[in-house]
């Protein structure tokens, strides 16, 4: 074996070291770290606080405490500067080692401590226990509002006495503080005023939005504003009466709006009286037919917003021209009336024709050539102008009125004669009730001039035959010295029309001149602005068109309607707006208006609920009754939420599920696979109450399999069928929830 000298000096090498390092005694001293108590650094750094969970966790904080000894109460403390903890705010206390709040506690904390709504803001936390106090941790947080907007001018003691005269002049302008927001805050917080009749507790409040800028503290409205909005929640024209306001403050999420409202400010209101009445009468000497007397004003007749009619005016040199327009003809002197100033003050342009004619009264005077006009008065417009004299579209006469017993809505006098209107080409028109009581007293016969009553010119049954009109076989010649027209037919209401171009008179009997009517527009809900479902009421003879109709006033925002007469033509329909009726003559319901809007629809401006409407239209009327919803808490349910597309998160297009009876709501609802609830009040939006599926799974119901618990922090229902359209039925009574 070679073992070579190189291998035998590293083997003696270390053993020398080896040698060395054993004679060599180390200490080796083990140490344990420094007690502490320490606030763990959080996971999160910036806390968005969501209004629409206010039960979730906003936050859990843990710390290590080896310094008290266990058994300690830890105090959880929050401050705005990292440096001055001298005078902290306690969010609250703990036994265990660690803090949670909820959104809206801690939401409800930060507003305590001035942090600003909507900002974001560092806020600093620490833990004490006794004398011990722990490091310090922040977050960056951003809070939302709860204070609601605060009124500061006016107050109470306001009054205000609304005029026509200058009708967009200001009212009442209020001012107010949102004390939750700062500078930087980062959402845009809109707001609008909303009045309601006071005592009512704003049961349907009539909301006012500022024409620009939104955003603004202050807003001021017109006397017309305040007028409509006055007499829309129940106060009476020309009577002072207190109206509650209120500042309404909206923010716009993800799941809809935020809304916030002040508390209420009384005010004292008289309001003006807005309704125009059928016809305006003209007495005094400048017109001729009238004279200063009551015997034969002269009428113009409202059609729309324009009154309007033929007078023979008279200027005869100053000397006794003048005239004045009277409301009710009923009341004569004692009727209300309107002069010269009374047009002049409200800023109409006022035909050349006439002028002031200071003669004490202030009344007009034709300062024209003596004739006769068409005298037109348009209140929209504000203009008076005088033209040429109408005799109707095509027609020698505006039209005609029929007098005698023969039709008994008539009679031999001239308090109600029955009126046949021209509708162009020669023909007159219109729906009579005739009676045949046996031959003893069934005549009657025509006249062009009411206002001239038996002084009228008149046609009897001669004076159609001799100019060879054919006459329809239910009249005679009456044979009873005037040769009078006879009815022989069996009585009822008949379409009469006379066509002097045709040379023809004829009779048909009345059902309705249409078979139903369609309600189209968002203040009929179940209908909509569209024509998958419009409304119908139907005829029920005698020319009555009747139905219950479910009509909505969502606080003026789109409450408007019209009739179609036929729903097969879609838009292209005939249709009947509100100043059509008005033109017509009808007595309108005090629930509708004319909703003003481009196309003068109906507005309705009564309670939401379900009512009977009745058009007559031998009678003229149209009329509502309220129709109880049996046996239902509710008159209708709301769904809103993204499982329900129609709706979404939002309140534009909630879905109705309304009563049906007996406990039962019930209709068809689109679903999708998304959450929604059930809410009572739409009018309240986000502040209604609401019903989730543990609600109904707490009661007790048997609910559907295709619907579930959406566990999403709200705990709304959640569609997990496939996606359609379904009838969906909540039987308060069995405690059902079915779809079919």
């Amino acid at each position: 074996m070679k073992i070579s000298i190189k291998q035998i000096s590293k083997f003696l090498l270390g053993f020398a070291l080896l040698f060395i390092a054993c004679e060599t005694e180390e200490t080796l001293e083990i140490t344990s770290p420094e007690a502490v108590f320490e606030l763990q650094q959080p996971s999160i750094s910036n806390i968005n606080l969501n209004p629409e969970i206010p039960d979730n966790p906003a936050f859990t904080i843990v710390w290590t405490d080896e310094l008290s000894g266990g058994g300690s109460s830890y105090t959880v403390e929050i401050s705005k500067d990292p440096l001055a903890f001298e005078n902290p705010m306690t969010l609250g206390t703990s036994s265990s080692d660690r803090f949670s709040m909820t959104v809206g506690e801690f939401n409800e904390a930060l507003i305590g401590a001035d942090v600003p709504a909507f900002e974001p803001f560092a806020v600093f936390m620490r833990i004490s226990t006794g004398s011990l106090i722990s490091n310090v941790v922040s977050f960056s947080v951003s809070s939302y509002a709860e204070t609601p907007p605060v009124i500061t001018s006016p107050d109470n003691t306001f009054e205000v006495v609304l005029s026509d005269v200058a009708p967009s002049d200001a009212a009442l302008t209020v001012e107010w503080n949102d004390p939750d927001f700062g500078e930087n805050t980062t959402v845009e917080v809109t707001y609008a005023l909303e009045f309601g009749k006071a005592g009512d507790n704003f049961a349907a409040p009539f909301l006012i939005e500022p024409a620009e800028n939104p955003t603004a503290t202050s807003m001021t409205v017109s006397h017309e504003q305040l007028n409509e909005a006055a007499l829309s929640v129940g106060l009476t024209a020309e009577n002072a009466a207190a109206l509650d306001v209120r500042v309404k403050a909206s923010i716009a999420l993800t799941g809809g709006d935020m809304v916030r409202l002040s508390e209420s400010l009384t005010i004292t209101v008289t309001p003006y009286d807005v309704t125009l009445p059928p016809i305006l009468y003209v007495v005094g000497a400048g017109a001729v037919d009238a004279g200063w007397g009551w015997d034969s004003p002269v009428e113009l007749t409202l059609s729309g917003s324009k009154y309007g009619g033929n007078i023979n005016l008279q200027n005869n040199g100053g000397s006794d021209n003048n005239f004045r327009f009277f409301t009710d003809a009923s009341l004569e002197w004692s009727s209300p009336s309107q002069n010269f100033p009374y047009y002049s003050d409200r800023n109409y342009t006022i035909d050349s024709n006439f002028e002031n004619a200071n003669d004490g009264d202030s009344n007009f005077a034709f300062v024209g050539t003596t004739g006769l006009y068409y005298l037109e008065i348009d209140v929209e417009n504000r203009t008076i102008t005088l033209g040429d004299a109408r005799t109707g579209p095509n027609c020698d006469y505006d039209q005609l009125s029929l007098v005698g017993a023969g039709v008994p809505d008539a009679g031999w006098g001239w308090t109600t004669p029955v009126v046949i209107n021209c509708t162009g080409n020669g023909v007159y028109t219109g729906a009579v009730t005739f009676q045949n009581n046996g031959g003893a007293d069934n005549n009657f016969r025509f006249f062009t001039d009411r206002s001239l009553e038996w002084g009228s010119p008149s046609f009897n049954y001669p004076h159609y035959e001799n100019a060879g009109y054919i006459i329809d076989s239910n009249f005679i010649n009456a044979n009873d010295g005037d040769s009078n027209f006879a009815f022989i037919g069996t009585s009822g209401d008949y379409l009469l029309t006379i066509n002097d171009t045709a040379k023809t008179i004829t009779l048909e009997p009345i059902a309705c001149e249409f078979d139903e009517l369609s309600l189209v527009g968002a203040g009929v809900p179940d209908a909509g602005w569209a024509w998958d479902t419009p409304v119908v009421i139907p005829c029920y003879g005698d020319g009555v068109y009747s139905g219950d109709v479910y009509l909505q006033n969502n606080n003026g925002a789109d409450n408007n309607f019209r009739f179609f007469s036929d729903r097969s033509l879609e838009w292209s329909s005939p249709s009947f707006n509100y100043p059509y009726y008005v033109g017509e003559g009808y007595t309108i319901d005090s629930n509708f208006v004319d909703a003003m809007d481009g196309d003068n629809n109906f507005a309705f401006i009564g309670v939401t609920g379900t009512y009977n409407l009745t058009i007559d239209t031998m009678a003229k009327t149209i009329t509502l009754i309220e129709v109880a919803v049996p046996n239902c808490d509710l008159d209708q349910l709301w769904l809103v939420g993204a499982g329900v597309p129609d709706a979404g998160w939002g309140w534009d297009t909630p879905v109705a599920l309304p009563c049906t009876g007996n406990g039962t709501y019930s209709g068809d609802v689109t679903f999708g696979n998304d959450a929604f609830r059930f809410f009572t009040d739409r009018t309240l939006e986000w502040g209604s109450p609401s019903y989730n599926y543990p609600y109904y799974e707490g009661e007790g119901y048997t609910i559907d399999s295709d619907f579930t618990n959406a566990m999403d922090g709200d705990s709304n229902f959640y569609f997990n069928g496939t996606p359609g359209t379904y009838l969906l039925t909540i039987d308060t009574v069995n405690k059902t929830i079915t779809l079919e």
